[in-house]
């Protein structure tokens, strides 16, 4: 075993079923099941960064010995063959209080159910992603009275949101839901995307929500969820682009026992879930035309049958969905149903990127340098007006999610309990202080100037005509017209 250590986290208090106090831990301390020596590698770089203790095992009597002698806050199990599995289900038996999340790079649908019944907390799958797991410890860490706080959560696989849907006959339980998102909103656009929510947010009309990647659409969403009469029922998050097709209509519409291999139970879908409540379908341009052909027919008649089955499922669910892409080009392309994008394109709500909304980066890094102290146990920072000044002048292309990391990365490196602009130059590389104000070589002639902007925002916008018009604030035409006139290459 390796341990690593951070003593700057709050230690946590664990009890056992008897109400006393169990083995505590001086500090947040993670035990990580892993025999993986890359995996390994990326956990450990990733709970240093977000501060918490490590200690690594590679067996179930390790797992088991770990825990008898010293309790952790959270466990971390890397699925990597069926003995795995035995682990995560001896630990949830002699420690049914400790959270536990399960890690895996290759999932199944096989292997999503047999995880999901040994009821762990959460599963992440896929390429690993430091801050999503970051985030989902700091979620089940977080204090009882701050479980259902306001901040951010990023996307997440569907399948961590129906780990109590496994067991025949029972409904699922929804993500936390948070008592009230705070949306940070001083720009006169963003002010006008709050204000048509809140007039559409008591009905149950589907809402698309657009915008660039980072720009906050599932905040958005849940926002409007919680100002509906549908907020004390489940927010049911599904990421479209994050699932493989089969395992998508499995998560969305259930299975049947033995309706495919594997398929030893029924399981119910992600609409029976969130039945009575509001069901978010992110990156919704991601999906295959023929799945876009089943939830047409669910949103036309709100209900569906589950994989293998015959009895037909009726339900009560608000769609929300949101795309980073440009659903009416798509649609142009083929690429996305005429149909069903004037089923879900009821109501439209287009969120500005970043760079529109400048005046709200000092709040933003107000509120993330208290959530950090608050959830990550950071060191309290403050930035100086002339560091603000300086990331206003950014060029954000990553819009919010940037923002959120760059201050995250200046609170952890810097030394000072102030950020100066220096602290900016130092650790933020070049690429992101790109300014938008930045001055062309005088000696450029106007086409030669509109011919580098406009073929840099093209291959920003990895050349969607569409959007970077918006940008540009041209038509279509006008943009078709000056790449030929300018001979503008991308």
């Amino acid at each position: 075993m390796s341990l690593q250590k951070n003593t700057s986290a709050e230690a946590l208090i664990s009890r056992d079923e008897t109400g006393e106090a169990a083995a505590q831990p001086t500090e947040t301390d993670v035990l990580v099941v892993n025999r993986d020596p890359e995996v390994r590698i990326l956990l450990n770089k990733a709970l240093f960064a977000g501060n918490y203790g490590s200690t690594f095992v590679s067996s179930a009597e390790e797992t088991l010995a770990s825990l008898r002698r010293r309790a952790a806050s959270a466990v971390i199990a890397c699925v990597e063959n069926p003995e795995s599995l035995m682990t995560i289900q001896a630990l949830r038996s002699e420690f049914p209080q400790i959270p536990v999340i399960a890690f895996s790079r290759f999932a199944t649908p096989d292997l999503v159910r047999d995880v999901m019944r040994c009821r762990v907390d959460d599963f992440i799958f896929g390429t690993f992603n430091g801050r999503r797991l970051l985030t989902c410890l700091n979620e089940l860490l977080r204090p009882a009275e701050e479980s259902v706080g306001g901040g951010p959560r990023l996307d997440m696989p569907a399948a961590t949101r129906q780990r109590d849907a496994v067991e025949e006959g029972r409904s699922a339980s929804p993500s936390r839901r948070r008592a009230s998102v705070e949306i940070i909103c001083e720009n006169q656009k963003m002010q006008r995307v709050l204000e048509i929510a809140g007039k559409i947010a008591p009905t149950d009309s589907t809402v698309l929500i657009q915008g660039e990647s980072g720009t906050g659409k599932e905040i958005v969403a849940r926002w409007i969820h919680e100002h509906s009469h549908r907020a004390g029922k489940a927010f049911v998050e599904v990421n479209c682009g994050a699932l493989p097709e089969n395992l998508l209509e499995s998560q969305l519409f259930g299975h049947e026992k033995g309706s495919f291999t594997g398929a030893v139970q029924r399981q119910l879908g992600l609409f029976e879930v969130s039945d009575g409540g509001t069901i978010f379908l992110d990156e919704i341009g991601e999906m295959s035309l023929d799945m876009q052909v089943k939830l047409l027919r669910v949103l036309q008649s709100q209900e569906f049958r589950r994989i293998g089955g015959s009895h037909v499922v009726r339900v009560n669910v608000r769609v929300l969905a949101a795309s980073n892409r440009d659903l009416k080009e798509e649609v142009q392309e083929g690429r996305f149903r005429t149909d069903l994008f004037y089923r879900i394109n009821v109501i439209t709500l287009e969120l500005p990127p970043l760079r529109e909304r400048r005046e709200e980066i000092p709040s933003l890094i107000g509120n993330f340098c208290e959530r950090f102290t608050r959830e990550k146990g950071l060191p309290r920072r403050s930035f100086s007006p002339a560091a603000i000044e300086t990331l206003q002048k950014c060029a954000w292309e990553g819009n919010v999610r940037e923002l959120e990391n760059t201050v995250e990365r200046l609170i952890l490196l810097s030394s000072g309990e102030t950020i100066e602009p220096e602290d900016i130059e130092e650790h933020i590389p070049s690429g992101t202080r790109l300014a938008l104000d930045s001055s062309f070589s005088p000696q450029l002639s106007l086409d030669e100037v509109k011919r580098i902007h406009i073929a840099r925002v093209l291959r920003e916008n990895g050349g969607n005509k569409m959007r970077s018009a918006r940008i540009l604030k041209i038509n279509v035409k006008t943009l078709y017209n000056l790449i030929r006139s300018l001979d503008i290459t991308y």
